[in-house]
């Protein structure tokens, strides 16, 4: 009997009220057409003092504001607008303006999984020994935060695992659509407000997948490897 696929344990954001009208806030401040493309943003502490919230909050707010490409963070100099003809997987990300429900999550879950499917069907030319100590390594230096996390509610959109999977791969191609994928999967989670599945249970199917590879149950391991990404966005 194969891997059954369940449900997603979703795990709330804090704060998620506070959360979600910074990100609208947010929006309206770059949607009001005072800032251009390239003009860079207040600092953290000028728009929490404008907007009432911590920094905490608006940092948060950010992050989802990159990921969704309005915005980009230059290390050392701040964040700006963002170039609209140079975003990364623009039309990927304009999805998100139209709202995340439990049905565009689903939709995304789809996707996700037919992506994942074939990029680890790829890996699986390349699913020597080497490799696989590769993913066993990166998963045991994951396996302390994945276990004790600080804050599980900010700590669940980690994708280490299947981007290096991807990159061990070789392919450029599944590189890029990759990463536009998952900057749409973390932004749609946040704006969403939970975060998907508990740190434990991904990190225990982690090593479930790692265990059928190194045993050379790639059927397994490939069945096992879609359940980890198939699931229900319902926790009824």
């Amino acid at each position: 009997m194969g891997p059954t696929h369940g449900k997603y344990a979703m795990i709330p954001i804090k704060r998620t009220d506070i959360f979600q009208t910074v990100i609208q806030r947010l929006k309206g401040f770059l949607d009001n057409g005072d800032l251009k493309p390239g003009d860079r943003l207040p600092s953290e502490r000028t728009l929490s003092e404008s907007l009432g919230v911590s920094r905490t909050s608006v940092r948060q707010g950010l992050k989802v504001l990159e990921s969704s490409g309005r915005i980009e963070t230059r290390v050392g100099s701040g964040t700006y607008v963002a170039d609209a003809s140079k975003r990364r997987g623009q039309e990927l990300l304009e999805l998100l303006q139209k709202g995340v429900n439990e049905t565009f999550l689903t939709q995304l879950i789809e996707a996700r999984t037919a992506l994942e499917k074939m990029i680890f069907e790829a890996f699986l030319n390349v699913a020597n020994r080497k490799n696989v100590t590769v993913l066993r390594k990166l998963v045991e230096q994951n396996a302390e935060e994945f276990l004790n996390p600080a804050d599980e509610s900010q700590a669940g959109l980690d994708m280490t695992f299947e981007r290096k999977i991807c990159e061990l791969t070789g392919n450029p191609v599944l590189m890029i659509l990759q990463r536009q994928v998952h900057d749409l999967w973390v932004a749609a989670w946040r704006q969403f407000g939970f975060v998907p599945e508990r740190l434990a249970v991904l990190h225990a199917e982690h090593l479930g997948i790692l265990d059928c590879l190194s045993r050379g149950e790639y059927e397994m391991a490939t069945e096992l490897m879609v359940a980890h990404v198939d699931k229900s966005v319902t926790d009824s």
